[in-house]
């Protein structure tokens, strides 16, 4: 019995482990002592919050693969014949729509935050050091990664594994700035690049290739912007890429890690022949030539990845990490090389959930993928088998989404507790700022609004709501979220709603056609005057009735609301005959499913003008500095 026990422990250990520790397929994590890192991520999490829920969710995992199991076993023979002749037609199809003529590149900055700030403090360049907080990580950099330090660990572990470890808060609008001149570089090499997050890119360069034949040396001569750059630093970026046997190149590193660099100002370079380099007409040699101005511009390093399609591109740009590149001839052959022995935690989209089910069915490299083609077609839904076979074949997409195409922008944080409802109402307004100001930026608008929160116990909630009227501005999307986030204070009652993550995300966003058809509707409806008799304001008269009577008439009003109203108006001496709380609970939300509306940032609807002008010029201040 007691053997049993601890066989089961086992299991349970191996499978937190197996999402909480060591990923030695990421960059700069090769090489290292897995089991005692391992260790001591274990001792360090056991019985906390992280680890519980940690422990639930392997558990909720390993139900499904009990299931999947289930489900294998009661598949004939004749059954997995049938898969196996319906899935290779498919196979046939999807061969002969295979796109090798375009050219993507992906771009990946390397330990981009970190690199920032090592770049910008030179005493943290030798420290292993990290960015983010106790509470989670957003990356490391690779002297902390050799510890078994990454990105998505919390703090508390991270500092257990190197106790030496410097936590550098996060500062996003200077990786902004940073992103914003790396992305002037990009877009004169595609100016319909796509951008993933400030620290990523994926570029389109078949037409740049085809353009740049033509172009005389001069137009493909870059100088360097130091002196100090060495003889050795300009031999290895004119040396070209050596191809292998396998089909895929990959490229020296650019220079040395202490190579000092200066501002990207002409009156400081040395405009000799002798300082500077030509480049080639290649996609190997405008790859490199891209990373060079990046890295002369941001004096940041960019590693690239060069493939027919962004999935192939993206696993490329993770072969010689850092600073280097890789890329996959366009030929059928070439890519099937590359994926052959391709781990399948190394595709984009596998995660560690989806590892471990492959795994339970002996599947652990990109062949293998293609090899039990026919059960996972038994096994898995109709959308997931087919991206299962998608990624064995290396077929990926060679269209870049478009502005319009996106389908969601989101945008979170991560932070120490937050337990007080003022304190979360304020994060969230932050939140639909920042993300206003994003959409706005690409004109872009959405139905439907979404609140993710993660609590203290690292149980992660989302609510969606969506509108009839699309939302792009600061207000219109609080004005959906703070009502989602009501929601979930609600919900826990009279307990505080104890969170460490918050999240907002527009989706459902126009099509071309839609903004056509309600730019239309907009203008015939001005034109027929209505409007103007509806929202007629009377000189000399406030009209702030007109807007209580239809603020108190919508459904959305709630006892937060009211409480927090009444408040601030007892705070300022006004008249009782003013005030609109006093209702309970019961009252305010008779029915639960539909929730209420709470805001820790402005009063009721009802307040007086005056207590409205004093709460309007309250400043809140930024949650993270």
């Amino acid at each position: 019995m007691d053997h049993m026990k601890k066989v089961g422990s086992s299991s349970c250990n191996d499978g937190v482990l197996l999402r909480m520790g060591l990923n030695d397929n990421k960059a700069g994590m090769q090489g290292l002592d897995k089991e005692k890192i391992n260790k001591i991520i274990m001792e360090a999490t056991k019985g906390s919050r992280f680890y519980e829920n940690e422990l639930k969710k392997d558990q909720q995992v390993n139900q499904r693969i009990e299931k999947m199991m289930q489900l294998k076993e009661k598949i004939t023979t004749q059954q997995l014949l049938k898969a196996q002749l319906q899935v290779d037609k498919l196979v046939i199809e999807l061969e002969q729509s295979r796109n090798l003529s375009s050219t993507i590149v992906h771009i990946d900055m390397d330990a981009f935050y970190a690199a920032v700030e090592m770049r910008d403090n030179p005493e943290l360049k030798e420290k292993p050091i990290a960015v983010g907080s106790m509470s989670m990580l957003s990356t490391s950099n690779y002297h902390a990664r050799r510890f078994g330090v990454r990105a998505a660990m919390p703090g508390f572990i991270a500092k257990k594994l190197c106790p030496h470890l410097t936590i550098v808060p996060l500062n996003f609008e200077k990786y902004g700035k940073v992103s914003k001149e790396v992305r002037e570089i990009l877009t004169e090499y595609d100016p319909n690049f796509m951008p993933m997050g400030l620290d990523e890119a994926y570029l389109n360069i078949t037409e740049h290739l085809e353009e740049r034949l033509n172009w005389p040396e001069d137009k493909r001569r870059f100088f360097f912007n130091t002196e100090s750059t060495t003889e050795k630093d300009k031999d290895d970026i004119n040396m070209s890429a050596k191809c292998n046997e396998g089909g895929y190149s990959s490229s020296p590193v650019l220079f040395e890690d202490n190579t000092p660099l200066m501002d990207d100002r002409p009156e400081q370079r040395d405009q000799s022949v002798e300082n500077s380099i030509i480049f080639g007409t290649s996609a190997e040699e405008v790859v490199k030539e891209i990373r060079f101005r990046i890295e002369q511009k941001t004096q940041l390093t960019a590693s690239a990845g060069i493939a027919p399609n962004t999935m192939l591109a993206k696993m490329c740009s993770d072969r010689n990490k850092p600073n280097g590149q890789c890329r996959i001839a366009p030929e059928r052959q070439a890519v099937l090389d590359f994926l052959k022995d391709l781990p399948i935690r190394k595709v984009p989209g596998i995660g560690k959930v989806t590892e471990k089910m492959l795994k339970a069915l002996g599947i652990v490299t990109c062949s293998e993928l293609y090899q039990q083609r026919a059960l996972l077609s038994l096994l898995f839904s109709e959308s997931s088998w087919h991206n299962f076979l998608d990624i064995s074949l290396g077929l990926g997409s060679t269209q870049l989404e478009k502005d319009g195409e996106r389908k969601s922008m989101s945008t979170e944080r991560t932070f120490s507790e937050i337990n007080t409802a003022e304190d979360q109402y304020n994060l969230c307004r932050e939140l639909c700022r920042d993300l206003a100001q994003e959409l706005q930026k690409e004109r872009l608008k959405g139905k439907t609004v979404t609140l993710k929160l993660k609590n203290v116990n690292f149980e992660v909630k989302t609510r969606a709501s969506t509108v009839l009227s699309s939302v792009s501005t600061e207000e219109e999307i609080f004005a959906v979220a703070k009502d989602l986030l009501g929601m979930e204070i609600d919900s826990v009652a009279p307990h505080p709603l104890r969170i460490r993550l918050m999240g907002v995300r527009v989706s459902g966003f126009l099509s071309e056609e839609e903004k056509k058809y309600q730019q239309k509707s907009i203008t015939s409806f001005l034109k027929s005057g209505k409007e103007i008799g509806f929202l007629k304001l009377q000189p000399g008269k406030s009209n702030q009735k007109y807007f209580t009577k239809n603020s108190e008439a919508s459904p959305r009003g709630s006892f937060f609301d009211k409480k927090r109203a009444a408040r601030q108006l007892n705070s300022e001496n006004l008249p009782p005959n003013e005030t609109v709380g006093g209702l309970s609970r019961g009252q305010q939300c008779t029915n639960p499913s539909q929730g209420t509306k709470r805001s820790g940032l402005t009063a009721s609807q009802s307040v007086s003008k005056k207590a409205k002008s004093s709460n309007s010029k309250h400043t809140i201040e930024t949650f993270f500095k």
